[in-house]
């Protein structure tokens, strides 16, 4: 009788150790968390800034791919993730591929696909010229006699004016093309520091540990719901396994001897 009852209620007994293995991380996270939060102030979590990169890919604050960049004088200009910098300053986020750049006088002409962005020397954006409707996507930019000269898709070649506002064909001359350079680390983690703005706060981190947004911001605060319902069940099923316990007892013998 005695080992009848007890393989029929092993599975409940199992049911309920497994689940509070599971909900003891939860609680663990969210207690921990929550005293964390409640002294944000006095951890200064937030000046205090995450530099994992792990933490910093998963909220998409780091730039995807490879820089490429290109030197024109003194200056770096270098696309990250179709962001485009100068030097280490963003200057304009553009889906088209940066081609290359070169400085004449006072200007510096950054090539894209189908555009010319020129910049003054300190990197202010003065016009952007849409090439598309005079000629086919370009290949890559450079210099002949302080001249701007671009190369298309097809190898042909073209020279601005010194106003950069009329293009002649040219033949195939002595152009001194820009080449792509490569960037120092410390360019790069510049680069990133740009790129990442505000950056990330431990505060924001353990802020969405706690409502469960770090798993994900469409569906994280229903792991942290999952929980708690878990956290419900046990209370029950713990007061259950108390009650049913204390009903068995009643009914032995001893039990009865020694509570009259």
């Amino acid at each position: 009788m005695t080992r009848s009852n007890r393989k029929k209620g092993f599975p409940f007994f199992l049911w309920h150790r497994r689940l509070g293995l599971i909900a003891l991380l939860f609680m663990v996270a969210l207690a921990v968390t929550g005293i964390m939060l409640n002294h944000t102030e006095s951890l200064k979590m937030n000046r205090v800034s995450v530099e994992s990169d792990l933490l910093l890919n998963w909220y998409g604050l780091n730039p995807k791919g490879k820089p490429v960049g290109y030197k024109a004088d003194n200056n770096f200009i270098s696309q990250w993730d179709h962001q485009i910098f100068f030097n280490s300053m963003a200057l304009i986020n553009n889906k088209s591929i940066l081609l290359g750049a070169v400085a004449t006088g006072d200007i510096i002409a950054l090539s894209l696909n189908k555009s010319i962005l020129l910049l003054n020397a300190a990197g202010e954006i003065i016009e952007h010229i849409d090439m598309s409707f005079k000629f086919e996507p370009i290949k890559k930019i450079g210099l002949i006699n302080q001249s701007i000269a671009i190369q298309t898709q097809s190898n042909k070649i073209y020279i601005a004016d010194k106003d950069i506002l009329n293009w002649q064909p040219a033949n195939r001359a002595e152009i001194n093309w820009s080449t792509p350079v490569e960037l120092s680390s410390s360019q790069q983690q510049s680069l990133k520091k740009t790129f990442r703005g505000n950056g990330l706060s431990l505060e924001r981190v353990i802020l969405d540990l706690h409502s469960g947004r770090l798993f994900s911001a469409n569906w994280g605060i229903y792991i942290m719901d999952a929980s708690a319902i878990m956290i419900i069940l046990l209370s029950l099923s713990g007061f259950w396994i108390w009650w049913s316990r204390t009903q068995k007892l009643k009914t032995k013998k001893h039990y009865q001897k020694h509570h009259k």
